[in-house]
């Protein structure tokens, strides 16, 4: 990040603009405290570039820029600079798969085996319909990315054991929407970022985006950054470092974009699936839109339709999608009652683009309804805060009897088959590269660093199956962790949830 000073490079904003002739003072005001706002969590160097965009039913309000696209060189971000988009492109495969319902030529209770035969989970695979893919209510792993691609992934759901029957449980999945992308790849005859690109990103005007990540884009993109270190948690001003590059075109997040084309799609969502002006017509129906946003009945607290989340925070309903991939971070969330949207896409891990576009959301409608921006935004601050205390309060209070610290029960009480498993464990898998085994009593934990969809920071394994372990408490998980080829007392190799990783050291 280049310095000035306070450490901190802002590149002033192209656009910067709200519609609108009423509390043009605060509004004003708005602006100002988004862009301090924005300054004070940039200061430590944890987000080198960020963008970011509002917008209303009818058009762009606020389109920023700040920092940098790339360190070394000083290259700064544009209002043309990509980002990638992660999963927020889940909510994209949603809207494809739902154009494909109401043209007749599936069903969200197709059975998947009907358009990819050789689709397999055992005891449970030919009861997995579309509608459980996009829920994420498969019963299956959420899939470790152990591969740049969808077939080998989906294929290998065959080795892994379901958790709960379809429809019952939901569980992050980006496999299941890997699997979704594949049929729409059988059904249209085409590379699934080509029928992105015609069914969604053309029809929106959404010229500026790409619907797969690959090297002829990588010049438009801004350079990921991740933590200098990945063997040990990383805190907000810890050094970063350019991310590993990676290509990918898969249906669970493959898409790079800039912030006023996400603010076209923002619009869109706000005006329940039709397309924004100045083009016309309707991107998916509004019976579609509504089944995208209604939780299903196995979310419980989560609040994900089929392809959105749906969500109440501060007193107020959002529908939206966040979003990570390495090296990026994104966040995509509309307040349909207040008819505004927001995204900030950022090439750092600093702070959260999902807590940051609601906030930017309550300043904004602040400003609106002409009240005071910063005291909106301290009153955000504030409750953050005494969530955080709260939240803090509880882990203290609450000390699960496995974290026992009694020598006599410590370090897997001597159990050599708890002993062989403890140590830490790496792959070349860019998205987790690497964790541990730590052992609490008699009881084996699994511990991240930066942790994949489908998990926990740390989290018990329990005894599964044949020699094998089920990742956490609930019993219906299907995330699942197996050892073998033990030498001189140690297990060289792990199996985690269908990817080998392999031992480099103690915990």
């Amino acid at each position: 990040m280049r310095d000035s000073g306070a450490g901190l490079h802002v590149v002033p904003a192209m656009r910067a603009s709200l519609s609108g002739g009423h509390h043009g003072g605060m509004l004003d005001a708005a602006i100002a405290t988004i862009d301090a706002h924005i300054a004070d969590l940039r200061a430590n160097g944890s987000i080198p570039g960020l963008v970011l965009a509002v917008t209303d039913r009818d058009g762009l309000l606020l389109d920023r820029v700040y920092g940098d696209a790339e360190v070394v060189s000083g290259r700064p971000v544009r209002p043309d600079t990509l980002f990638e988009i992660g999963s927020i492109g889940k909510t994209f495969a949603a809207i494809v798969v739902m154009q494909l319902v109401e043209e007749g030529r599936l069903s969200l209770d197709d059975p998947v085996v009907r358009h990819l035969p050789w689709f397999r989970v055992p005891r449970t695979g030919a009861r997995i319909t579309i509608r459980h893919l996009l829920s994420h209510t498969a019963g299956i792993t959420a899939g470790i990315e152990g591969t740049p691609e969808a077939t080998f992934q989906v294929w290998r759901l065959r080795d892994l054991s379901p958790g709960a029957e379809p429809g019952r449980r939901f569980h992050y999945s980006n496999v299941g929407y890997k699997a979704l992308g594949l049929i729409v790849e059988a059904i249209e005859g085409r590379p699934y970022p080509e029928v992105v690109r015609r069914r969604v990103l053309e029809p929106l005007g959404m010229t500026a985006s790409e619907p797969a990540i690959t090297n002829d884009i990588r010049a438009r993109l801004a350079v990921g950054y991740e933590p200098a270190r990945d063997d040990r948690a990383w805190s907000e001003g810890d050094p970063l470092l350019p991310a590993t590059w990676l290509e990918t075109g898969t249906a669970d997040g493959a898409i790079a974009s800039t912030a006023s084309d996400m603010a076209i799609f923002a619009r869109m969502l706000l005006r329940e699936g039709a397309v924004p002006q100045p083009r016309t017509g309707r991107l998916i129906s509004a019976e579609s839109f509504g089944a995208m946003t209604a939780p299903v009945a196995a979310m419980r607290s989560e609040g994900y339709g089929l392809g959105l989340y749906s969500r109440a925070f501060d007193g107020r309903r959002y529908i939206g999608h966040t979003g990570g991939m390495v090296g990026y971070i994104a966040g995509l969330w509309c307040d349909p009652t207040a008819g505004l949207g927001a995204v900030v896409l950022q090439n750092g891990p600093g702070h959260g683009p999902n807590m940051l576009s609601r906030r930017i959301l309550q300043v904004v409608l602040a400003a609106q309804e002409g009240r005071d921006p910063a005291a909106a935004l301290a009153a955000n601050l504030a409750a953050l805060a005494a969530g955080d205390a709260a939240a803090a309060t509880a882990s203290i209070e609450v000390a699960p009897s496995d974290r026992t610290t009694d020598p006599a029960t410590r370090d897997g009480d001597g159990d050599p088959a708890l002993q062989a498993i403890a140590g830490t464990y790496r792959s070349h898998d860019p998205w987790t590269t690497n964790f541990v085994i730590v052992l609490r009593g008699n009881v084996p934990w699994l511990c991240f660093h930066s942790t994949p969809d489908g998990f926990d920071d740390e989290q018990p394994i329990r005894p599964f199956g044949r020699g094998g372990f089920r990742v956490g408490d609930d019993p219906l998980g299907p995330e699942r962790l197996r050892f073998d080829t033990v030498i001189d007392g140690h297990a060289t190799r792990a199996w985690l949830s269908g990817w080998d990783y392999y031992r480099t050291g103690d915990p």
